[in-house]
């Protein structure tokens, strides 16, 4: 393709004429389904042995109460270790399994589990579980491994970041998984999609060898690489560049006639190593973090150049477009640009402007001056942080920066607003720059570990009717999109199982595990053979009356008499970490100009010492004037976040969003936040109902460790207003105020918390959302 941009054309046929559809595509399973499987290793430690593991480091490994402890840990790679290199054959998948949990003296908080693999005088190290959360109880841990390869040695292993922590593990198995295979029958998604974009997958070395390449050739003719092309994995030491896993990806692309989406040049995760924030060691404070001073900022310069011109070096136009800068724009809509190391160093988003800048000499310099460059985000369909991520780009362009395309992520679920997915599209077509999808999945919304799943089935369903609708969007606007990535090969390898909350059930690809077709797949080839969406009952939200005030209370972090006539409820419902994390008891009240809102929180450890404000000990108001539901987040919908110390950050609010004002105190015990979020006059009248979530999150150490709701058990209240519970304005309540019951309206619903209590051990509400178009077999709601 010139310019390694795809041909455009409008009429979509499939090759043959015809689609078949094998009886295999009716039958709708869910992930993980009983497979071939023979297990090549196990392990239980009931014989009281260490058997064939080793100490990693300076360790001590002993078998207490028939699983196996390691203690005398001093750095975070020490830990127990096991030679695989006889268990693991190249080309073939396995699963790896083991339980985990900290010794009951630790403090230790997550868990991970990797292969240290040798092969050619080269040391690669592949996570098989990273960094899940972990601890004094047991964890199940779990995932895919395989080589493209054969290595020379390969050593398991379980470490933690908490350096001098101690920790069990047991029953550890390693089982080679048997595929059924793929479907060869059945279209490929690259040719029915030819006419429109190119269509990718994001993968890693597991994902090319076997029936996992032959999924990946027959249906994708993009790759991206998930993890190999990121900072850490290209230069994990000043100066050492390490090419191995990047090399293999880019000469399978090319020798199966695939483009590649180089991901990702600048990041501030901490897949950017530490190293590139602190002092160089020729430098008199080497190894201390870096300042701000225009020194300072030239360290920054040189590294990028430096890293960047490595890359341009090694493959100049082999690769057609790179993410120069990843997630720059803020979560918080006010701040607009996020509060990075980055833009910590530059005292500003300079920083951004400055990496194009290298990025066009440094490609340039390589002969490679028609890779594309672009700016990647996620969260562009909400129409604060796009509207942001404009205005930053129309910036940038102004000034004569050389910004190529702008990439939106669209990790999105089933809630997701479509039309404000397509409004992006069409909203960024206006500064004439290349757009791609780069980083898409769906989730269906599945519960933690442990918790039955009955709607699995109709959501998977509904999934394939939600891809139908979003791919008719990418393809009226083909025209403005030159690529759609999937953000990876099947649901087995999707990483939103493995977040900060595992959600084992989670299947938000095209295939499921076992590589077969789903309805979301279908739903782009041939629509007309989905299923209708399983009839459900709409859920009985969990409702609350609010009465109005009698006079307004005074936002200072006292308690005004007025309180003592509000309605309250309880953050009951765990979302992430235990049920023991903080929680709030939220009084409620409403006048002419405002919801008002105190929460008394019980958390007797406070802590703001991360540098992300929802890690932080707070509470979040959030709230959609009028109730309406519509999948993302309206154009008066707000997230208010308030920590205890009164920062106050404002998250994914529209543009019309009403202000938040705040006061807070320390309490025996905890804080108090009180508050008041302003309201349009037509909603602020009795009998008007809101959308209505009440969030706490847990802070320790830097980390956030807990979070409990009102209602919304899915964990996704920031990304979607659809699961919230409802507020209805009243004059005054039903029954008693202030006594720390859940009121309740005539409207059916039953047990107040424990309904919603019992909605999140079900997997979450029944999903039902407002689409932007509606198909010949499915309704309006």
């Amino acid at each position: 393709m010139n310019e390694r941009t795809p041909a455009r054309r409008r009429l979509r046929v499939l090759a043959a004429g015809v689609l078949l559809l094998p009886s295999a595509a009716l039958a709708i399973g869910a992930p993980a389904a009983a497979q071939d499987a023979n297990v090549v290793y196990s392990a239980d430690f009931e014989d009281g042995q260490v058997g064939d593991w080793a100490p990693r480091g300076p360790v001590t490994l002993t078998v207490e109460d028939g699983a196996l402890l390691t203690t005398g840990r001093d750095s975070d790679w020490h830990g127990p270790a096991l030679d695989i290199t006889g268990h693991i054959v190249a080309g073939g998948q396995y699963e790896i399994a083991l339980r985990a949990r900290f010794a009951e003296d630790g403090d230790g908080e997550q868990i991970t589990v990797s292969v240290q693999r040798e092969s050619g005088g080269e040391t690669e190290y592949d996570s098989v579980v990273y960094q899940a959360s972990a601890g004094a109880d047991w964890v199940e841990l779990s995932g895919e491994y395989s080589i493209a390869s054969p290595a020379e040695s390969l050593t398991l292993y379980v470490e933690s970041p908490t350096v001098d922590a101690s920790y069990l593990i047991d029953d550890v198995t390693i089982t080679e998984l048997a595929p059924p295979g793929v479907e060869e029958g059945i279209p490929s998604l690259k040719d029915v999609l030819a006419e429109d974009f190119l269509i990718g997958a994001a993968i890693d070395s597991r994902d090319i060898v076997g029936d996992y390449g032959k999924l990946l050739n027959k249906h994708f003719n993009s790759i991206s690489a998930e993890n190999h092309m990121k900072p850490d994995a290209i230069q994990p030491t000043e100066g050492e560049f390490t090419w191995g896993e990047a090399d293999q990806l880019v000469e399978y692309a090319e020798a199966n006639g695939m483009e590649i989406w180089g991901h990702t040049f600048l990041w501030h995760t901490d897949q950017t190593p530490e190293w590139w924030f602190e002092y160089p060691a020729d430098h008199p404070n080497a190894g201390e973090p870096i300042g701000n001073s225009e020194e300072d900022r030239q360290i920054m310069r040189d590294r990028l150049e430096s890293h960047i011109g490595a890359i341009a070096d090694r493959y100049g136009d082999r690769i057609w477009a790179w993410d120069v800068v990843n997630e720059v724009i803020s979560d918080n809509n006010a701040e607009v640009h996020r509060q990075s190391r980055w833009f910590e160093i530059f005292e500003g988003h300079s920083y951004i402007a400055e990496a194009f800048e290298i990025s066009r000499e440094q490609f340039d310099e390589a002969g490679a001056g028609d890779v594309k460059l672009f700016i990647n985000d996620y969260g562009t369909e909400n129409p604060g942080k796009r509207d942001n991520l404009y205005n930053l780009v129309e910036e940038l362009l102004a000034d004569g920066v050389p910004v190529d395309g702008v990439g939106h992520q669209t990790h999105i679920n089933l809630h997701t607003s479509i039309q404000q997915v397509e409004d992006s599209i069409v909203k960024f077509s206006g500064l004439g720059v290349l757009q791609t999808i780069t980083e898409l999945d769906v989730v269906i919304g599945a519960p933690g570990e442990g918790v039955e799943f009955p709607e699995y089935e109709a959501r998977i369903i509904e999934q394939g009717h939600y891809y139908r609708d979003l791919f008719e969007v990418f393809r009226e606007h083909s025209d403005k999109i030159e690529l759609v990535t999937v953000w990876g090969l099947h649901d087995g390898r999707t990483w939103q199982r493995s977040r900060e909350t595992p959600r084992p059930l989670e299947s938000p690809l095209l295939f499921s595990d076992q590589l077969q077709a789903k309805w979301a797949y279908w739903g782009i080839v041939d629509p007309s053979v989905l299923p209708d969406v399983p009839d459900g009952e709409d859920p009985d939200y969990a409702r609350v009356q609010v009465p109005r005030a009698d006079t307004a209370p005074v936002i200072d972090g006292e308690v005004d008499d007025v309180w003592s006539s509000a309605s309250t409820v309880t953050t009951e419902v765990t979302v992430e970490g235990g049920a023991d994390g903080a929680k709030a008891e939220v009084s409620l009240l409403w006048d002419e100009t405002a919801l008002y809102a105190l929460f008394e929180v019980d958390d007797a450890a406070l802590d703001d010492t991360s540098p992300n404000p929802y890690e932080h000990d707070s509470v979040e108001v959030f709230l959609n004037p009028g109730n309406t539901r519509t999948g993302g987040y309206g154009e008066m919908d707000g997230q208010y976040r308030v920590n205890f110390a009164n920062l106050v950050s404002v998250g994914a609010n529209g543009p019309d969003a009403g202000e938040i004002t705040s006061a807070t105190a320390v309490t025996d015990g905890g804080y108090r936040v009180e508050l008041s979020i302003a309201l349009a006059p037509e909603f602020a009248e009795p009998g008007v109902e809101q959308g209505l979530d009440l969030q706490v999150n847990d802070g320790a150490d830097g980390a956030r460790v807990a979070v409990h709701t009102w209602y919304d058990p899915t964990g996704q209240s920031w990304n979607t207003n659809a699961n919230w519970g409802i507020a209805e304005f009243v004059e005054e309540l039903d029954g008693a105020p202030g006594d720390g019951k859940l009121p309740v309206t005539g409207l059916g619903l039953t047990g107040g918390i424990a309904a919603a209590a019992l909605l999140a051990a079900a997997g979450a509400v029944l999903i039902w959302v407002m689409r932007r178009r509606v198909a010949a077999d499915w309704g309006e709601d």
